[in-house]
């Protein structure tokens, strides 16, 4: 059975958490690329310039067996002896003196010479060329440390042998035992009742274990883990293993043990002994999925160099599907680094039952190595059809999809002013016969952010693009068609009194279509348009009031509360061929205002208090806001409340807006809570209310909703009630963890959504249940996928164990 080359690994969740072995995760914000995580038992990529070895003196570890260690003492044995390797490369370490005779054994020059310095108790010669060694005894030869209660030595054949409390130090690798018989000019001997330490993380024990060469080691009658407990929580069994460190350990008769419980028989077993970034097969993933059958997941992982590595997959399943998959990782520089993965699986069931090949691309790349500051970045994502979310995804926020997007941008920030040239192709799943696509081939953006002209109290600033697009929503409305758009403001901020500010604004939009919509509707007309488009705005600020309160009790020491009104007001002059504008993006939904916001804002501000009274200890923040606000039209034709009076069966307008409240609280950095309501003042009738945030519950266990419901404010009838739930807290700290999201339609009592997870973590493993249901559609036609899902990670070798119903 291969295994996978060591390292630790995150247990939650496991690296083949979706179909395909090891993946990429598609970038939520394409513009920020995560550098490539290293790949399962690899090591890392490394770009042009290593990593530097610290010449801080650090402290010697207890002289003990690594397995009796605790995790303190064991980080400072493994800093301690990387440290003092690299030290006898340019001198040799000022060791701690300690009471005791020292003492050189020159060694004849026909086996080598050479000298064995130390410390010992007491140092007597049984003969010429035999010395003989007691009370806590440290000797040291060519890079080689040995300590023991006795130690003799032949200086003739340069033959040690040490007996109690053995310890056997070279390179990051530690022996301990009973006893040794050991060749200081071969540097290699055997132990009894011994146990060794292999970096990183490989944990021997065994009856004897014999150090045959330089970097090779005999097991007899031993046991292997990566556990650090002294009963480990999973480990094998041998009657014999053959260790090459920066190779492979080859066991024979491996027995698998949970704790003492043997669970698993491998007549032979190669697992990688590698602490670097080498070639090797990593551990095969083992599961089982009532659709696809039984699941083997085969990989292979091989560098390139220095800055590159690939890994490549195999899926068996029993069911006769096959995946195949191929990752690319790439760091060539601090600043440059990117990742390809490709996969493709063969579906028997696809095609109307006759079988076919389905696949997934991404690839993301990020570069600021770039002339002038210029940034670079590259995401793209294609799937072979829709419906590879929903059959071969396992996370939920993949396989619950609707929109695939794929974008690249060059941008720049010069002061004030940015560049940006993208590339844009957005697909949008409405139906499994229907998508529609918005791409830009490409856009070239300016910005000027708010810039002081010269002297003057007068800021100017800019929004412009230019963009060749291609539309396809229907077979009507599917074009290609060029736009250039300019957008310049200039504005006047003034202080009136530090209580009281102004700003006013102007500006005019412009913009240029290569095509627009018919006037009788049907589509494209072929015809160009020209939108010339007046903005103006004004906004006051104040009079403000505040006063600060002295906080007597509680987390805080200082409250202040702000009153503060403000008013806002917006135009934007009417477009007369409007209906004729392609709608794409923001820059067409260009739509005519005249209207005037007042706002009351009430806020609270705190200062924490220091820790030692008992605060968070930080900056003043802001812990409540209540805004109260209303909108009027001051032009009669834009109405901006409408609908039908269920007893005069008329519609119904008024320029005044509805009433707007808006409460947030914020009563610790983990606590949140948001709430909004609606008022219709022309049918007297809250239209809209929604409550959302994050609750701590002390310690790792929080809560967080989302609720919001909806009403039609004519008639009075609810149009939407729904809730979202989730909770997390550790039922044992630090160790079992429980998480559960739900999402419920009151209005229809459908739980459309519900998802629990169990996951356990340890030192050395980790195991994870899931159980998810979701509901799609409405009645009658409501589709379920229920999935149960259970899996094991263990350190060092991964995702040992995958199943799916």
């Amino acid at each position: 059975v291969p295994a996978a080359p060591l390292a630790a690994q995150a247990a939650d969740p496991p690296p083949s958490e979706e179909l395909g072995g090891t993946s990429v995760d598609p970038v939520a914000n394409p513009t920020e690329i995560p550098a490539p995580e290293d790949p399962p038992g690899q090591g890392s990529l490394a770009g042009p310039e290593g990593s530097q070895v610290s010449e801080e003196p650090l402290a010697r570890p207890p002289a003990k067996p690594v397995s009796e260690m605790t995790p303190e003492e064991l980080k400072i044995f493994r800093a301690w002896r990387r440290q003092r390797m690299a030290a006898r490369e340019e001198a040799e370490e000022e060791k701690p003196a300690r009471e005791g005779v020292t003492f050189e054994l020159a060694f004849p020059a026909a086996q080598g010479g050479g000298t064995a310095s130390g410390v010992a108790g007491a140092i007597s010669y049984e003969r010429e060329d035999y010395v003989l060694l007691t009370g806590q005894v440290d000797l040291e030869y060519q890079g080689l440390e040995l300590s023991a209660d006795r130690i003799e030595v032949d200086l003739t054949t340069q033959r040690a042998l040490a007996v109690g409390n053995v310890i056997l130090d070279q390179g990051p690798q530690r022996l301990t035992g009973d006893s040794l018989d050991f060749s200081l000019e071969e540097k290699t001997g055997g132990l009894t009742n011994a146990s060794a330490y292999v970096d990183p993380d490989m944990y021997f024990t065994g009856r004897e274990i014999r150090k045959t060469g330089e970097n090779t080691y005999l097991v007899i009658d031993g046991v292997f883990t990566s556990c650090e407990d002294p009963v480990p929580d999973w480990s094998f069994t041998m009657s014999r293993a053959e260790v090459t460190v920066d190779g492979y350990a080859r066991v024979r008769n491996a027995a698998m043990k949970i704790k003492k419980l043997p669970v698993l028989y491998f007549p032979y077993v190669l697992w990688p002994v590698k602490p670097d970034r080498t070639p090797g097969f990593l551990i095969p993933n083992i599961g089982y999925s009532d659709r696809q059958g039984g699941y083997l997941g085969l990989a292979y992982y091989q560098p390139i160099g220095r800055s590159y590595d690939t890994t490549v997959f195999l899926d068996l399943y029993g069911e006769e599907y096959v995946g195949v998959g191929n990752e690319v990782r790439y760091r060539t520089s601090e600043n440059t680094f990117g990742v390809f993965e490709g996969y493709t699986i063969y579906d028997p069931e696809a095609d109307g039952g006759e079988g076919d090949w389905r696949w997934k691309l991404s690839y993301d790349h990020e570069t600021r190595d770039l002339p002038w500051g210029l940034r670079g970045v590259l995401s793209v994502r294609e799937f072979s059809d829709f419906d590879f979310f929903r059959d071969f995804e396992r996370s939920t926020d993949k396989n619950t999809l609707r929109t695939l997007e794929s974008r690249g941008f060059l941008s720049g920030n010069w002061g004030p002013q940015s560049v940006n040239l993208l590339v844009k192709r957005r697909e949008t799943f409405i139906s499994d016969d229907r998508t529609v696509v918005l791409a830009q081939y490409p856009e070239l953006e300016y910005s000027l952010r708010p810039y002081q002209l010269w002297e003057t109290p007068l800021y100017l600033e800019i929004d412009s693009s230019a963009s060749f697009i291609d539309m396809d929503r229907s077979e009507t409305l599917d074009a290609s068609y060029a736009r250039a758009d300019l957008f310049p403001q200039l504005s006047l901020p003034y202080q009136v009194a530090p209580w009281l500010s102004l700003k006013v604004g102007a500006g005019g939009r412009f913009t240029y279509y290569g095509d627009s919509l018919a006037a009788t509707g049907g589509g494209f007309s072929g015809d160009s348009l020209t939108r010339t488009v007046a903005v103006a705005d004004a906004e006051v600020v104040g009079p403000s009031f505040s006063r600060i309160f002295e906080s007597a009790s509680g987390p805080f020491s200082k409250l202040k509360h702000v009153i503060e009104p403000r008013f806002a007001y917006g135009f934007r002059d009417d477009f007369d061929d409007s209906g004729l504008v392609p709608l794409f993006d923001e820059v067409d939904t260009l739509n005519a205002a005249n209207v005037a916001t007042v706002s009351l804002i009430n806020r609270v501000k705190a200062k924490p208090r220091p820790k030692e009274e008992g605060g968070e200890e930080g900056s003043a923040r802001e812990i409540l806001l209540w805004e109260l606000s209303r909108s009027y039209s001051l032009d009669d034709d834009q109405p901006l409340q409408r609908g039908i009076d269920p007893d005069l069966e008329m519609l119904e307008t008024t320029t005044d807006g509805p009433i707007s409240s808006l409460l947030r609280f914020t009563p610790t950095e983990r606590t949140n809570l948001t709430a909004r309501v609606t008022y219709n003042t022309l049918f007297s009738q809250v239209s809209d209310t929604s409550l959302s945030g994050t609750v701590a519950l002390g310690g790792n266990a929080a809560a967080d909703i989302s609720y919001r419901t909806r009403w039609d404010p004519a008639s009075g009838d609810k149009l939407s009630d729904q809730a979202k739930v989730g909770a997390a807290f550790d039922l044992l700290p630090r160790r079992l963890r429980f998480q559960a999201d739900l999402v419920y339609d009151l209005e229809q009592s459908q739980l459309q959504q519900q998802r629990y997870i169990l996951n356990y973590e340890s030192r050395c493993y980790s195991f994870r249940l899931e159980a998810r249901e979701v509901e799609r559609g409405v009645e009658p036609d409501v589709v379920t996928d229920r999935d149960i899902r259970f899996s094991v990670s263990l350190k060092n070798v991964g995702t040992f164990l995958d199943l799916t119903n």
